[in-house]
Order: structure tokens, then sequence, then C-alpha cells
């Protein structure tokens, strides 16, 4: 961890961010971004050091970019930075909280017994399950439902939503969600392809 610059020097930095001096986003990164790191480390054992150190970065890019936010008659520029680096790193641990809630969802997410199918279509392939099993969690994470789009849906529904979102394209399992494998080809198509897009109407929808 550095030693803080004297506030004699923070306040001649900080002037030249103002002025709009080139060189002083660099004068005060150097100055600040090991201190403000490592106390933020140190201040924090039980935080990923990652995050302390992009907090810490986060929040001398913010006074870089708005040095107005700062003002010296109210607090000195590292208690400043350590109040900016300590809000930063709330926001990091909160987005780290949500990413791993959003990937345990989707672990532990029951697949519709159409999508189970398609993971288990080739048992002999332990490999192509494999493959299919993260592209369906990739998928399903990247096309997160809105809020309500699911309430209200009959299960036939719910299947095809379940095989849209994992970018199914084989009309047969539409229509075995459906419940519509007694009719000719031709019917299933016309009647699968009513329903996706009666769904993505509402999809789109929701998302307005």
């Amino acid at each position: 961890m550095g030693d803080w610059p004297p506030q004699a020097e923070a306040m001649a930095i900080w002037h030249r961010l103002v002025d709009g001096d080139p060189v002083a986003p660099s004068d005060l990164a150097v100055a600040y971004l090991d201190p403000l790191a490592g106390w933020l480390t140190a201040s924090s054992p039980a935080i990923d050091p990652a995050l302390c150190q992009t907090a810490a970065e986060d929040a001398i890019l913010a006074l870089i970019t708005r040095p107005e936010a700062y003002h010296p008659e109210r607090a000195a520029l590292d208690t400043y930075l350590r109040v900016a680096a300590r809000g930063d790193l709330k926001n990091a641990i909160d987005a780290e909280t949500r990413r791993r809630s959003r990937t345990a969802a989707i672990d532990a997410v029951e697949l519709s017994p159409a999508v189970r199918n398609r993971l288990h279509d080739d048992d002999a392939d332990p490999a192509r399950i494999v493959e299919l099993a993260e592209t369906v969690r990739e998928r399903v994470g990247q096309a997160a439902l809105p809020a309500g789009v699911s309430e209200g849906l009959s299960a036939g529904d719910r299947e095809v939503l379940a095989l849209m979102r994992v970018r199914e394209r084989r009309t047969e399992l539409y229509a075995r969600a459906m419940g519509i494998l007694h009719l000719p080809i031709d019917e299933q198509r016309r009647q699968v392809k009513r329903a996706k897009d009666r769904l993505n109407k509402r999809l789109e929808r929701a998302r307005e």
C-alpha cells in the first residue's frame, strides 16, 4: 500500500484536472491508485482483491471524468476517493451477487420435457450432451424473460416458449409440445408458426 499524497499536492493535481491539463489524469492515477486500492483491500479482507482494485480504478476514473464533483471545502481528496471507492465496491459486489444468482437460477432451471428429450437424444455421445446442455444454459441466460411473460400461459405455450428460448427449429418438437403431432405436417407448421408469432408479440409487448 502506497502513502497518500499530502493535500497540497492533491489540490495541485485536482486544479490541473479542472483546467483540462492532459497530463493530470495520469498524475492522479499514479498518486492515488495504489494507496486507494491497497486501503480498500486491507479494509475489506473478505472481498476479492480484484474487485477492490476495480473499485479503486472506477473511483479515480470518475473523478477524472468529472473533477467538479469533488468539493475541496467538504473533505480532503483522499477522503473523497475512499468514500467513492466504497460505493463503487458495493456496486461491484451487488453486480457479482446478481451474476451468481442468475447463474444459479439457470443451473437450477427445470427444463421442459421437450428440451430434456433434445439434451438426451444421443445417449451414445456424452460430449454432445454436454455441449447441448451448455448451449441451453447460455441461451437461457441471454434470453432472460421479462417479468410477467409466462403468467397465464398454458402448459403447451410454456413448452413452446422454452423451445424458442433455446432456438429450437424442429417442427416436430414444437408439435409434440402443442399436442398436434397427429395433424398433417403442413398444418403442424402453420400452427407452430402462429404460436411462435403470438408468443413473440407477447415478448415484444413485455419489453416495451
